[in-house]
């Protein structure tokens, strides 16, 4: 079996298996950290906003969209960086999504606007390194989790459940 069907044998897999555990809330939600950015010519120059992805950034985008195409991804929720923007991009363009994008600050806000506009929804969500703890966190996931800065292509699948915290399962892709 090749790795993308793999891929996607693995998360058919887990929503079939945690299709009993949902409440009314999302079916799924995929939280996922921008991928590589483009390196600067300074080591200790700070990530600016605008930073873009590397050309190796770009590929991992691209297998990103390819591992969640099948995934029944109805939105997509990005911070207003470039880097979290473009590591979206190659998926809503396959589905025909539009990115929502939200300050990286307004992480009760993300979780609201999820709550209220996404009931039954399979979404998106990507985030920073910084951020994606309490994303987690937010969505009811009492482990700590810690995100490496150095690391990238972390994705975590939640599945919500009604009695308590979600389903969790982490993949690095």
């Amino acid at each position: 079996m090749n790795p993308r069907h793999l891929g996607l044998f693995v998360i058919s897999a887990f929503i079939a298996l945690t299709l009993p555990f949902q409440s009314n809330g999302q079916q799924v939600i995929f939280v996922a950290r921008h991928v590589d950015t483009q390196k600067l010519l300074r080591m200790d120059a700070p990530i600016r906003d605008d930073t873009p992805l590397s050309e190796s950034g770009r590929q991992q985008a691209e297998i990103l969209a390819e591992r969640l195409n099948d995934a029944g991804i109805t939105a997509i929720y990005t911070s207003k960086t470039a880097r979290t923007i473009q590591t979206a991009e190659p998926l809503a363009k396959l589905l025909g999504l539009q990115i929502n994008k939200m300050s990286r600050r307004d992480i009760d806000g993300l979780i609201r606007r999820l709550h209220e506009k996404h009931q039954g929804d399979r979404v998106l969500v990507v985030g920073h390194w910084t951020t994606m703890p309490g994303i987690l966190q937010r969505l009811g996931y009492t482990k700590k989790v810690k995100i490496e800065r150095s690391v990238r292509n972390d994705l975590f699948m939640v599945v919500p459940k009604p009695d308590g915290s979600p389903v969790v399962v982490y993949i690095h892709y």
